[in-house]
């Protein structure tokens, strides 16, 4: 097992795993959510492999000292990124970010409900732990503590996979990807991430169910 943590620990494997736990997310064998699923378990074993371990991931306990500061820095973030960074983006842009697939949920308490289980599997759990836990970790093996090099990085990556969002939405998760990587590096308590991740898209699939996305329109007019 040592032989081939090892082997397996350097940064040309590290740059490897992470290609391809990125790349999974376009493979075509499965579906949105069971993709994450996937990703999860990749991530799970490769980190094993490389660590005999999973401390790096930083599933760590939460305190009553990490809960205030998820519930103060979700209120601050949502806030920020509302009504200060939504609007300016959108008005810089000419044009508010495209969340027209979210629209079938409108009115649809099933596909609400069916949309909030999905997200936390893939959006608050399985991004946070591809694009902060284990971005952070193999960034490192790579470039060492270039802290700011790894938060740019993580934020590029969070966002890619959001292009059909439109200029103005991926320029919005670039932010977002920029906030929760600073978030991630403040704490370095992956549950920080996940839960402050699911309480915003929580607040976003809510609007869209009660037909209130025009809400993020609205804000950059």
């Amino acid at each position: 097992m040592n032989k081939t943590i090892n082997i397996l620990n350097n940064k040309w494997f590290a740059l490897l795993f992470l290609a391809i736990a990125f790349s999974l997310i376009y493979n075509p064998l499965t579906k949105f959510p069971y993709t994450f699923c996937v990703i999860v378990l990749f991530i799970l074993v490769t980190t094993y492999l490389q660590e005999g371990n999973l401390n790096r991931l930083n599933f760590k306990k939460l305190g009553l000292k990490e809960l205030k500061a998820i519930l103060l820095v979700y209120v601050g973030l949502e806030l920020v990124m509302d009504f200060l960074f939504q609007p300016t983006v959108s008005w810089l842009c000419n044009e508010p970010a495209d969340y027209s697939t979210f629209e079938s949920i409108k009115g649809n308490i099933g596909m609400y409900f069916k949309y909030l289980l999905y997200m936390w599997i893939s959006a608050a759990f399985g991004e946070e732990l591809l694009f902060r836990g284990y971005a952070f970790f193999q960034f490192q093996k790579i470039f060492g503590d270039k802290k700011g090099l790894i938060i740019l990085l993580s934020a590029v990556l969070f966002s890619l996979p959001h292009l059909y969002q439109g200029l103005s939405g991926l320029i919005m998760t670039f932010l977002f990807g920029i906030a929760f990587a600073l978030i991630y590096s403040k704490y370095q308590n992956i549950w920080v991430n996940i839960i402050i991740h699911g309480l915003i898209d929580t607040v976003f699939l809510t609007l869209s169910y009660l037909g209130y996305l025009e809400f993020y329109n609205l804000l950059g007019k």
